[in-house]
């Protein structure tokens, strides 16, 4: 009965706390879409949301933290790579940037980076997308390293960067055509991309088994 009680208590309709989280974060996302960097502000996520603006405070204290977590929280699903082989973990985590990145919303992730460092309104968000994409990156070579797979130390970094950047080149380079590519294509974009960068991250184990022989 006391269950009862508090359930016809509630307020019709009161959104659960994840619920209103999720709906902040996708209400920030279209805010920006919208308004740009420029125009971006709580009180418009927060009527976007349907929350009172104290809602969106009590999470994020300021509108730089807000657009970070929104654009962190789309793409989290890039990270989620694990095939059993460097080569295979490369391909997947490229081929999952490609696809979110021709997402309107990923888009709109790559236009707020950009924006953030041409005009400083958003210092965070570039350096957290960042530091997310080089930790999935590094937890791919790590995991290789551990079953046994040479990773070259010298070049890694360089690689790693070289391959997102060629994905963000593809994807401005598409995106007017993002609705007429296939997912084969893709993938078989992103194959070709790694297996020419591969021999550079492998090199120098190469050469080092070479000179022990």
């Amino acid at each position: 009965m006391g269950d009862g009680v508090t359930a016809a208590r509630r307020s019709p309709g009161r959104p659960r706390k994840a619920d209103a989280e999720q709906r902040i974060l996708d209400a920030a996302i279209d805010e920006y879409l919208e308004r740009g960097a420029t125009g971006f502000t709580i009180d418009g996520v927060a009527r976007r949301a349907g929350v009172g603006k104290s809602t969106v405070y009590l999470r994020w204290p300021d509108r730089d933290t807000l657009l970070v977590d929104s654009v962190l929280a789309r793409s989290r699903a890039i990270e989620d790579v694990d095939t059993g082989s460097l080569r295979d973990d490369l391909i997947a985590l490229s081929a999952n940037m490609l696809r979110f990145l021709l997402d309107p919303v990923g888009f709109a992730t790559l236009r707020l980076t950009v924006e953030a460092v041409a005009s400083r309104a958003a210092p965070q968000v570039a350096a957290d997308v960042a530091d997310r994409h080089r930790r999935a990156a590094g937890l791919v070579l790590t995991r290789a390293a551990e079953r046994g797979e040479p990773i070259n130390p010298v070049t890694q970094a360089r690689v790693i960067e070289c391959l997102y950047g060629a994905i963000t080149l593809k994807a401005l380079a598409l995106g007017l055509e993002a609705d007429t590519i296939s997912d084969v294509e893709i993938v078989a974009a992103c194959t070709e991309l790694v297996d020419m960068l591969l021999p550079l991250l492998l090199e120098h184990a190469a050469t080092q088994d070479n000179q022990h022989r």
